[in-house]
């Protein structure tokens, strides 16, 4: 406590720092007056940080659940040394429920009003020692900004280490910053203070924290050829195949002649029969060998690499593991940080070295398939095991390896409803998904009415017999179906109307503001894609077609590309033929670019959101 006091402020100071509520509507939800971390590595290499702040608030808790406050997760034994709430009155009061409980205490206020100020300080430590032979990485992430809808107003940050136990800091985008350094009694402290942390706004879309403010990172590893060497000596022998791996392995590709037989025969069977399950291993910080995997036939990402990676030495095919921070995560900055090695990873998966830079294997969920890298690790950053020690970024993919190719042949009726069959092929993540929720009959319809009718047609009734193929080559996914709508088209003046869109614009989702700070950020699932859609309408009887809408194509170079036709069928007047595609590629926005992707978005519905008519045949003179 004695070193705490000295970098601790007092209730005075931390006050001082209150701007009020304004008299009119609230500007923020609440403010971040104070914010101190300060970490320490022990003489006996554990660490423990100390994190004291105060927040003022703007915009009162609505809800019970809101009067608990989000306490930092910060090692694995954590203590609450101070709660309270400084009145904006003056007093005084404390929680009405605080627990400590190991890992995740727990503070439930009593009702705070604007301009009260909540006040938290705890301290976590690691629970062994960290960094050395056989002992846990660390590492730790501090930003020094926040939304504007939450500013931080002052933040600091103090490292404390000794000779022989290091902990090695980088700061990232920090050119504000104050920065001290004082050696004595054999520690070496350095701090880092910011009196004016930097705001950015609060925008839809936008990249994680650690892309657009500083960012203060520590680990216990200077580069990464030190974490790898780390990590190498820790898993020593882990992927070296004993018999009954062996035996396995023979019995799995028993009569698979070629090398990509035995190797799709493996993979599904680590894919499929090894069920996903994220538990943690003897020494909880690294994966499970693969005779555990075989024993319980469950485990995680990195786990079921390693057991593949087994399976296939015990066949003679080489690969190494791959550490990946998937587009998921998305905090490529902390990884790719010039002066320290922070293993921020939430994914491993297997490499095979061959022609053509060789292929990613990730077979972590069931009904993963071999074929193209899920979308998540398409572009995402990693570290491979074998070769420079390096972060390294995976293939980009293709927007033609994911998505979905439609075929829809759909027959009206005189009120609008109208019946459909529906044909669809996808590829890549889309595959992964039809593979997931139609591998079992019964759980088909919700799947396809929910997912691939609705978001189209309302009012939908879909038939309960579905066929479906799920492994297809390149891991692709086959499902046809038929389906009744109530609402394929309104009624305006005895005309019927079609839209040819859903109701949903891509601008309202993807670009819904006139201008930008941060930059853009599509999901995994989103970019790289395409979506195909053919759709074959057959007027009713005794209407017929009116005018058709021109189509067109939107070229958006970098971003993707759109395209739109409609035809009459010229074998039968009563089909109209239309066909679209949308295909988005990039998916980081820049903001010197977001005027021009807002632009390509709002031609793409502009070119999308058009409707065809169909006139009765009595108000066309019979003709």
């Amino acid at each position: 406590r004695r070193r705490e006091a000295q970098v601790e402020l007092g209730p005075q100071v931390l006050l001082a720092r209150r701007k009020g509520v304004p008299q009119g509507p609230p500007d923020v939800a609440d403010r971040q007056l104070y914010w101190l971390r300060a970490v320490v590595m022990h003489p006996d290499n554990r660490v423990s940080q100390l994190i004291h702040y105060a927040r003022e608030i703007v915009i009162a808790p609505r809800t019970q659940n809101e009067l608990f406050e989000d306490i930092p997760a910060e090692g694995e034994l954590t203590e609450i040394l101070r709660a309270r709430v400084h009145r904006k009155d003056g007093g005084v009061a404390f929680p009405t429920e605080e627990h400590n409980d190991g890992r995740r205490p727990r503070i439930r206020w009593p009702e705070l009003a604007p301009g009260d100020t909540v006040e938290v300080a705890i301290r976590s430590w690691t629970s062994t020692a960290v960094g050395g032979r056989g002992d846990a990485p660390f590492y730790f992430l501090d930003y020094a900004g926040a939304p504007s809808t939450h500013p931080l107003l002052y933040n600091e940050v103090v490292v404390e280490t000794r000779q022989g136990h290091p902990l090695y800091v980088d700061v990232l985008r920090g050119t504000k910053h104050k920065k001290t350094e004082s050696d004595a009694g054999g520690k070496h402290v350095v701090r880092y203070v910011w009196d004016a942390p930097d705001v950015v706004q609060d925008e839809p879309l936008a990249p994680p924290l650690s892309e657009t403010v500083p960012v203060i990172v520590g680990s216990t590893f200077r580069s990464w050829d030190d974490f790898r060497k780390w990590y190498m000596e820790a898993i020593r022998g882990f992927t070296e195949p004993d018999d009954e791996v062996r035996r396995l392995a023979k019995e799995l590709t028993k009569g698979k002649v070629t090398r990509e037989q035995k190797l799709k025969a493996l993979f599904d069977f680590v894919a499929d029969d090894i069920r996903y399950v994220n538990y943690t291993s003897g020494e909880w910080w690294l994966p499970n060998r693969p005779q555990q995997l075989l024993a319980r036939r469950e485990g995680d990402c990195d786990d079921k690499a390693l057991l593949l990676i087994t399976l296939l030495k015990s066949v003679g095919i080489e690969a190494e593991e791959v550490m990946v921070q998937t587009r998921l995560t998305g905090q490529p900055s902390v990884v790719t940080a010039k002066n320290v090695a922070v293993p921020m990873f939430d994914h491993g998966i297997a490499f095979l070295p061959g022609p053509n830079g060789g292929q990613y294997l990730d077979a972590t969920s069931p009904q993963s398939r071999l074929g193209p890298l899920p979308s998540m690790d398409a572009r995402a950053m990693a570290l491979r095991l074998q070769g420079p020690p390096e972060i390294v970024q995976l293939p980009a993919s293709s927007p033609d390896d994911h998505g979905a190719d439609v075929v829809w042949n759909l027959t009206l009726d005189a009120e609008g409803a109208g019946d459909l069959t529906g044909e669809e092929t996808h590829a890549g993540d889309g595959a992964f998904y039809l593979r997931t929720y139609l591998s079992e009959a019964d759980a088909r319809l919700q799947y396809v009415e929910d997912n691939l009718v609705s978001p189209w047609l309302p009012a939908v009734e879909v038939d309960k017999t579905i066929e479906f193929k799920g492994d297809l080559a390149q891991g692709k996914s086959w499902v046809r179906y038929k389906a009744h709508s109530l609402g394929v088209a309104r009624r305006e003046q005895g005309d019927l109307v079609v839209p040819l869109s859903p109701p949903t614009t891509l601008a309202s989702q993807l670009a819904p503001l006139v201008n930008r700070t941060l930059p853009v950020v599509l999901p995994s699932h989103l970019a790289p894609s395409h979506q195909t859609r053919t759709m074959r309408l057959t007027a009713p009887a005794g209407f017929t077609w009116a005018t058709v809408p021109p189509g067109g194509d939107v070229q958006g170079g970098e971003f993707g590309k759109a395209s739109l036709d409609v035809q009459r069928d010229p074998q039968n007047p009563r089909v109209l033929v239309v066909r679209r595609n949308v295909t988005f590629d990039q998916h980081w926005i820049t903001v010197e670019k977001y005027a021009s992707w807002r632009g390509f978005i709002q031609k793409v519905d502009a070119l999308m959101h058009k409707s065809v008519r169909l006139v009765p045949d009595a108000k066309r003179g019979g003709k």
